[in-house]
């Protein structure tokens, strides 16, 4: 595939943007990958048309226990997309295994001719000696896909190499591009780059200069992410904690003076944060269940206007806590 690669330049290459979020990639050595499958199923969902001709129907489609990554369809012919990262030597299998489960329940009839065969397609980075022998005595029909990402004049291109017939397609890849941080700052976790993907661009620049505040406050200061969440302290002296609660806010635990119900010493208490302002919520000792009785009301009160604060500020007072504590 490297050779056919040459006549890259040539080629005619899709640019158009098919998430506004962007895709996230990795590296591995000179290679580039993606972050994992769920990235490739965002692009080629998204590229449908150009890269398979076909029209998109539905993303992880259940079927009798069975779970395929993409359903499409082209001229009512349905067409099924398993996604593969890396080789799987049981990928004909489980195709074979969707067609039963879909000729058998036939879902989507009314936009798909079911007198027509399936189309069953498999894009992956390379393929095992396996697959071929099992598409060599089945008595459907299988296309292979191959695909490699490659980097040129600063942009990712995704090619994608039919394998029989040796046709190729490009498609830019909109690379997630992190907010600007500090050069002589470690790359964000890798579950703070999955928070930033949801941000809006003043909430992500909001998270980073939060976090940049935290670890350039001082040298002792480590960065732990565990248990979904994002620990900043020193042990387990914590000064703040990061996290998605389970309705899908964000939140952030602060280890602040509470005079409320604590005589003024240091709990830990939760705010809710739009990472640039943030709405007390009250002190919690483990967990997101508060160690105080609010009532059902208390998420709404905290999220109201009037009652946030600026989280600078706020991140400022647990700094110096922290100080305290730690010396």
């Amino acid at each position: 595939m490297r050779e056919s690669l040459e006549k890259f330049q040539n080629a005619t290459v899709k640019t158009i943007t098919p998430t506004s979020q962007g895709i996230q990639l990795i590296t591995s050595g000179s290679d580039w990958k993606f972050a994992n499958e769920g990235e490739l199923e965002l692009l080629i969902w998204a590229c449908l048309p150009h890269l398979l001709d076909c029209q998109p129907l539905q993303r992880q489609f259940r079927v009798s226990n069975q779970c395929c990554d993409i359903l499409a369809v082209s001229q009512q012919r349905l067409t099924v997309v398993e996604l593969k990262v890396a080789e799987d030597r049981y990928l004909i299998p489980q195709l074979t295994r969707y067609f039963d489960a879909l000729q058998r329940e036939q879902p989507f009839a009314d936009q798909v001719d079911y007198q027509r065969s399936i189309r069953l397609l498999a894009i992956a980075p390379s393929y095992h000696a396996d697959n071929f022998t099992d598409i060599r005595y089945s008595q459907l029909s299988f296309e292979l896909y191959q695909y490699q990402i490659r980097k040129h004049r600063q942009k990712h291109y995704l090619t994608l190499l039919n394998l029989e017939t040796q046709e190729q397609r490009h498609q830019e890849i909109p690379v997630l591009q992190l907010p600007s941080h500090s050069e002589d700052l470690p790359e964000p976790p890798r579950l703070m780059q999955n928070w930033i993907k949801r941000c809006t661009p003043e909430q992500s620049a909001g998270l980073l200069k939060l976090r940049a505040k935290i670890l350039k406050f001082d040298p002792r200061i480590q960065e732990t992410a565990q248990d979904r969440g994002i620990y900043y302290g020193k042990g387990k002296k914590y000064l703040a904690e990061l996290r998605i609660d389970p309705a899908g806010e964000f939140c952030i635990f602060l280890w602040l003076s509470d005079r409320r119900y604590f005589s003024g010493q240091v709990r830990r208490i939760r705010y809710w944060t739009n990472w640039t302002t943030a709405g007390y919520w009250g002190p919690c000792s483990s967990g997101f269940k508060l160690s105080v009785n609010w009532g059902m009301g208390s998420y709404r009160f905290a999220k109201a206007p009037g009652l946030q604060e600026n989280l600078s500020d706020l991140t400022d007072k647990a700094l110096k806590h922290w100080l305290e504590r730690i010396n």
